[in-house]
């Protein structure tokens, strides 16, 4: 949070016109916006199309004679002082050229009187005219400890509604619900927290499937990757005394957040043999050892007839994967793609497929 309020205010700073932020969290992002202003000393005016404009900054009604975009942006250009000004949900109303020319004007007009734009909407396509004067910022990912931090609240929230009874929580269980609420804005997570508390009062092992499962169906996939609730457990795989050795001692590398000394960060692992020799099976064996998501990108359902789809379902499922970090990510058949076909890809696979571990943090990538 602190990290977003400087950046933020880093923007404001630059004299940056327009500020893009795509995100559903719009409560925190004025929460966010107010903390800069005040530090600034800028005025804050919303807009929405339920209520027109509003100054935030203090105890002031809603003007709802500026319920039409193009009214609101006549009475921000009017403003003779600097502010900020937040429009919400103003995407459909780019497709209209005199809202585009009232904000560019807006723009132009930011050296005689700094009014910054800020647009907020879970989804942003600018207009051409727009770019030049546009800075996109992004929301951070909540971290670790305000993860356990929030889910520690909603403890407090059922047991106040819940008089006499206490939430039960083992250390594992938690730390394993905060591993898995990563990647997450911080409104999606506190639905997953609620799931596991408010049941039956407990926080246990049972619950992190089901988080992990409601966690990939946030992410909205399209069906190149998919969720395996099923695992496996190293005893179930015959043999292998190398590869269950190797996993042993890199399970605290994986999951810590400081590397032992002598021990590499495990990067993935290539697994070659004839069919029915077990590699599905110990694929599925590194989630449950390491009690994470396991993911399966199939190779198959990647391509597709039309230019850029190959690409951008590629791009997409190791998005994906990214956010549910820590993960296994079972890549089958992975032959059909690095041999005859990888040329269709525009970006190369190795380094495209690097990027899940270097992007996510820690990711493993198991291929057969």
């Amino acid at each position: 949070m602190v990290s977003d309020v400087s950046d933020l205010e880093l923007l404001i700073t630059s004299r940056t016109p327009i500020i893009a932020i795509l995100s559903h969290e719009e409560g925190r992002v004025v929460d966010l916006l107010l903390r800069v202003a005040t530090r600034r000393h800028l005025p804050v005016f919303r807009w929405a199309v339920t209520e027109g404009v509003r100054r935030l900054d203090g105890e002031h009604p809603a003007q709802r004679m500026y319920l039409k975009p193009a009214d609101a942006l006549a009475y921000f250009r009017s403003l003779s002082t600097g502010a900020v000004l937040l429009l919400l949900d103003f995407h459909p109303y780019l497709e209209d050229p005199v809202n585009v020319r009232l904000l560019r004007e807006l723009a132009e007009d930011y050296a005689r009187v700094p009014k910054t734009l800020v647009l907020v909407s879970h989804e942003l396509p600018l207009p051409p005219e727009l770019v030049t004067y546009t800075a996109r910022f992004d929301l951070a990912m909540p971290s670790s400890d305000e993860l356990e931090a929030m889910v520690r609240e909603e403890a407090l929230i059922w047991e106040t509604r819940n008089p006499g009874r206490r939430v039960t929580a083992r250390r594992q269980a938690l730390s394993a619900l905060t591993r898995n609420l990563a990647g997450l804005t911080l409104q999606h997570a506190r639905l997953l927290a609620r799931n596991a508390i408010y049941d039956d009062g407990v926080i246990s092992e049972a619950d992190i499937p089901s988080a992990m499962q409601k966690k990939y169906e946030l992410l909205d996939q399209e069906g190149a990757l998919s969720f395996e609730l099923e695992t496996a457990k190293l005893a179930d795989v015959a043999g292998l005394v190398n590869l269950k050795s190797w996993l042993e001692k890199r399970k605290p590398v994986f999951l810590g957040a400081d590397i032992p000394p002598g021990l590499d960060p495990p990067k993935g692992l290539l697994l070659l043999g004839v069919q029915g020799s077990g590699k599905s099976l110990a694929a599925k064996a590194v989630a449950g050892a390491w009690s994470v998501p396991f993911l399966r990108l199939d190779f198959a359902s990647l391509y597709d007839k039309y230019y850029g789809e190959t690409e951008r379902k590629l791009r997409e499922s190791l998005r994906t994967a990214e956010h549910m970090a820590p993960c296994v990510l079972w890549i089958d058949e992975i032959e059909k793609g690095v041999i005859d076909r990888a040329r269709r890809f525009t970006l190369p696979l190795p380094r495209v497929l690097y990027r899940v571990y270097r992007g996510g943090g820690r990711a493993v990538r198991s291929r057969a």
